[in-house]
C-alpha cells in the first residue's frame, strides 16, 4: 500500500510540474493556435506549417513563451472529436483534422475546395442530423433551397462555386 501511494505522489508531482509548464505557455499556445484558426484555412498542409514556424519565430522574438512540440489537432480538439469525425468518413490525416476542426470552430461560412470529395462526404455524414441539403448555383431548385435552409436554420452545403455569375 505504501509503495502504491509513493508511486502516486510521485506520478502527481509530474502532472502538477507539467501544469505548471502549460500555464507559463498558455498565452504563446492560444497564439498560435487562434492565428492558425484565422489564418491557416486557405492553405495546404506545407504552407499551414511555414505560417506556423513564422508565427513561432514572431513569439519568440517578443518574449512570450509557448510549447515548440505544440499539436494542432490535439490542442484544438479531443481524442472523442476526432473518433467521431473518422467514424463519419473523415481521414485521420492532420490535413483532414484540421480542418475538420475549423469547420466546427469558424464561425464564418467557410470556403472548402475538395477535388477527392472527402470533406463534402464528412460534412453530409456530420450534419445529416441537422437535416442538411446540398445544392449548386447550377440546381434549378438552389433558390427554393437557400430560403428553406434560411427560414428553418438549417445547413447548406453549396457546390460548384467557381460557376456562380452574379
Amino acid at each position: 500500500l505504501l509503495k502504491s501511494l509513493g508511486i502516486e505522489k510521485d506520478r502527481w508531482e509530474k502532472t502538477s510540474d507539467n501544469f505548471k509548464v502549460q500555464m507559463t505557455t498558455l498565452i504563446g499556445d492560444v497564439f498560435l493556435s487562434s492565428a492558425f484558426l484565422s489564418y491557416g484555412g486557405y492553405f495546404d498542409q506545407s504552407h499551414r506549417n511555414h505560417l506556423f514556424t513564422t508565427w513561432s519565430l514572431h513569439l519568440e522574438a517578443a518574449g512570450i513563451a509557448y510549447r515548440a512540440d505544440l499539436a494542432r489537432t490535439e490542442f484544438l480538439s479531443d481524442p472523442d472529436e476526432r473518433l467521431g469525425w473518422q467514424s463519419k468518413s473523415l481521414p485521420s490525416d492532420d490535413l483532414c483534422t484540421e480542418n475538420a476542426i475549423m469547420l466546427k470552430r469558424f464561425n464564418r461560412y467557410p470556403l472548402i475546395i475538395d477535388p477527392s470529395g472527402q470533406a463534402t462526404e464528412f460534412i453530409l455524414n456530420e450534419y445529416k442530423d441537422k437535416k442538411i441539403t446540398k445544392t449548386s448555383f447550377l440546381d434549378d431548385s438552389f433558390r427554393k433551397n437557400l430560403e428553406s435552409a434560411l427560414r428553418f436554420g438549417n445547413p447548406l452545403l453549396v457546390q460548384d462555386v467557381e460557376n456562380y455569375d452574379p
